[in-house]
């Protein structure tokens, strides 16, 4: 699934490409993937100029400006394709038709939902396995939504003294746990909760009471860190991930103990561990973090 590196990475090249573009037309396939009715989709949604794209966690929200929103969660399938006549432009899941063929066709069996621009250019949200989806919500259903999400890790909000805090108030939990819930902080996942305890030197299976406040400290630094350096790098890919522009994320080339079981600490030389925590495959270094 894309996590906050890859979503951002998805939401810059998309604002570049149909922010001021009215629509023309919204067609849904499948209708269980949408939550707007026809009157809904006439009333709200045709005709309206796309005033902006942003992104809150792993969600994408595309302001209309009648200042309803399309909320869009890609989950571990979903796609957004942008087309316009010989060009075209995707990010999430890759398929085949992303990877290999030369001139892909859309919509395809997989497109479930269709908005057609004024300008000629089409977006297309395609999703394989059908867990994403696309919401329409009214400014305050959108802020109410964003409301039971936690802080950004890289908004000003993220500090220290927040995770200090937050710490203490799970002192049984397990840190990783804790860092992949989307209440507490929005957007992490697997790859950078792994990636940013390494950095910081702690196991993922440490209790968050035996955090002291100076690795509370290093910890909040690393996942800010490693968050900036994935999005220069255009996100992470191994199976499941292209960009906007239906490129690789390039950050796997920098990759420190995520998906590198069995193979040596680039910091120490010792192998590299996986385990099972919480039910999500976990990676570390038994000699780096402790």
């Amino acid at each position: 699934m894309p996590e906050l590196p890859e979503v951002e990475t998805i939401v810059k090249d998309l604002k570049e490409l149909i922010v001021n573009k009215d629509i023309k037309e919204i067609i849904a396939l499948d209708k269980q993937f949408t939550s707007f009715n026809e009157a809904r989709r006439q009333s709200l949604i045709i005709g309206q100029k796309i005033l902006d794209v942003s992104r809150r966690g792993k969600y994408i929200a595309i302001k209309l400006a009648n200042i309803y929103y399309l909320v869009i969660h890609l989950k571990m399938t979903g796609q957004l394709i942008w087309v316009k006549g010989a060009k075209w432009l995707a990010g999430g899941h890759p398929t085949d038709d992303l990877t290999t063929v030369t001139k892909p066709t859309w919509p395809n069996n997989t497109t479930r939902l269709i908005i057609n621009f004024s300008d000629g250019s089409t977006l297309y949200f395609n999703d394989a396995r059908r867990f994403g989806w696309i919401k329409l919500m009214s400014e305050a259903e959108w802020q109410d939504y964003q409301n039971k999400l936690g802080v950004e890790p890289l908004s000003k909000n993220f500090t220290e003294e927040f995770l200090q805090a937050f710490l203490a108030q799970k002192p049984r939990s397990r840190i990783k746990p804790l860092l992949l819930n989307q209440q507490y902080i929005a957007g992490l996942g697997n790859i950078y909760t792994d990636e940013s305890l390494f950095r910081a030197g702690i196991r993922p299976d440490r209790l968050a009471s035996h955090i002291t406040s100076a690795e509370a400290a290093k910890l909040a630094s690393a996942i800010r860190v490693v968050l900036t350096e994935a999005i220069k790098h255009r996100g992470t890919t191994f199976s499941d991930y292209r960009d906007g522009r239906g490129q690789k994320g390039n950050f796997v080339n920098y990759l420190q103990v995520y998906g590198r079981t069995g193979q040596q600490c680039h910091r120490c030389g010792q192998i590299i561990q996986k385990t099972i925590l919480a039910g999500r495959g976990t990676h570390f270094c038994p000699h780096c973090q402790q």
